[in-house]
């Protein structure tokens, strides 16, 4: 059997799609999470803050507002 340029070529950009995809599966995942996280405290809750839900609304202030 014998790979030819176009074979590798090939094979790189599957490889780079499946990287894509998963990189864009694990930002989903995160986006989620944090969606959960943040529903899940009282609204206006004074005290601590657990680093988690401080990184989840450092991660919701650097998204641009969309208007729908």
């Amino acid at each position: 059997m014998r790979f030819e340029r176009s074979d590798l070529i090939g094979g790189a950009c599957a490889a780079l799609a499946l990287g894509l995809i998963a990189w864009l599966s694990l930002d989903s995942w995160a986006i989620t999470r944090c969606e959960e996280i943040l529903s899940a405290a009282p609204a206006g809750e004074a005290g601590q803050v657990s680093p988690e839900r401080e990184r989840c609304l450092k991660r919701q202030n650097q998204r641009p507002v969309t208007e729908n």
